[in-house]
């Protein structure tokens, strides 16, 4: 998918006046007045949660074009059916394209004077948000994407992002790529839009965020989210070996109505081999398998158990 650059900037526009407009009726509204961290899920609605994209603008397509009892899940979205909860990392190709990035490197290093590779980089990172935004922009209360760790464009160490290096220099070559190709008022709105973006959605017996929680929070802290950039970190940065013990547990049971005995906290961000990982004192489910298309559906808003609830749309 190959994105003028006007088209990416009048999208940008659209989302983020959906994103300043959000309902208090699904997304609470904060003390300063603007739309908060958390989204309230619509209960008893079929749920698809898509774990990090990455530039994986086919993985969203083929989301999209997926039959789920017989009908397209596109189809079932256009007709009011179906909700979304992308867990963010919508940019960043991960290790398939990891040779790419090295190549990209030696561009970055030169000043992005011919950058082949970057510029491939960068036309399937766009492609991918675009397609997000389009959908965010259309179907606003049935479509959501969550902040993740790489939902950072200035690649900034403060406000809860930490800058951002795997396979070359990401961070900082995205925000270089943006601003010499893009200008500058474009990458400041991108940043806008990336710190518009919740943190978790609730649904009736489960959780989603991009990383698992690193310490205890309240709605009322989630929700008034920017003035807490411990809360932002702590949602999005959180590898497994950072957190506090059964804090997912704890949290489910603070977020979640206490009569529903069986609880998941669904997230992203590290990455597992099998199809998910669940860790049952945890309570938590990862759900982030770069190698695989894989997404979540839950069905008449309830997970009772983690059986048929995983497909694979490639």
């Amino acid at each position: 998918m190959s994105i003028k650059v006007e088209q990416l900037k009048t999208i940008l526009d659209e989302t983020l006046e959906v994103l300043r407009n959000e309902s208090t009726q699904y997304r609470p509204h904060s003390k300063d007045g603007y739309p908060g961290g958390v989204v309230l899920l619509k209960p008893n609605l079929l749920t698809c949660i898509i774990p990090d994209l990455h530039g994986r603008q086919d993985f969203l397509l083929n989301v999209l074009s997926y039959k789920y009892q017989d009908k397209k899940i596109l189809d079932l979205l256009q007709a009011g059916e179906i909700q979304f909860v992308c867990v963010g990392d919508g940019m960043h190709g991960e290790s398939r394209v990891a040779r790419r990035w090295q190549k990209a490197y030696l561009e970055y290093k030169n000043g992005f004077q011919n950058c082949p590779n970057m510029a491939e980089e960068m036309n399937e990172n766009f492609g991918t948000m675009f397609k997000i935004m389009q959908l965010k922009v259309k179907y606003s209360e049935l479509f959501h994407f969550l902040k993740g760790n790489h939902e950072n464009i200035l690649d900034e160490s403060q406000n809860g992002n930490h800058p951002f290096a795997k396979f070359a220099a990401e961070g900082p070559m995205t925000k270089q790529y943006v601003k010499q190709f893009f200008g500058e008022v474009f990458l400041n709105q991108w940043n806008h839009f990336e710190k518009s973006l919740p943190l978790l959605a609730i649904g009736s017996n489960y959780v989603i965020s991009h990383a698992r929680p690193k310490m205890m929070f309240n709605i009322d802290q989630v929700i008034n989210y920017k003035n807490h950039p411990d809360i932002i970190e702590g949602l999005t940065w959180t590898r497994d070996q950072m957190l506090q013990s059964n804090i997912s547990r704890q949290m489910l049971n603070e977020l979640l109505d206490s009569g529903q005995p069986t609880k998941f906290w669904f997230a992203g961000h590290t990455t597992v081999k099998e199809q998910y990982k669940h860790w049952v004192e945890e309570a938590l489910v990862q759900i982030h398998n770069p190698d695989k298309q894989s997404v979540v559906l839950i069905n008449n808003g309830v997970c009772l158990d983690l059986k048929e609830k995983f497909y694979h749309v490639d």
